[in-house]
């Protein structure tokens, strides 16, 4: 009987780990894609400004 208890109590933490793994990853994926979004914004940025660079030397 002992051990069955333990087993259950086992399975419970379980659950409730891969349940914050769970949480953890869609925060995770989340701030990926945040991050992802600015450094794309930043090199675009970068990209016009050295064409304009380019376009107002050559002129």
């Amino acid at each position: 009987m002992n051990s069955d208890k333990e087993l259950q109590e086992l399975k419970e933490r379980l659950a409730k780990v891969e349940g914050q793994l769970q949480q953890k990853s869609k925060f995770s994926s989340g701030l990926r894609f945040v991050i992802g979004f600015i450094i794309v914004f930043v090199v675009f940025l970068v990209v016009i400004g050295v064409v304009q660079f380019m376009s107002n030397s050559s002129v």
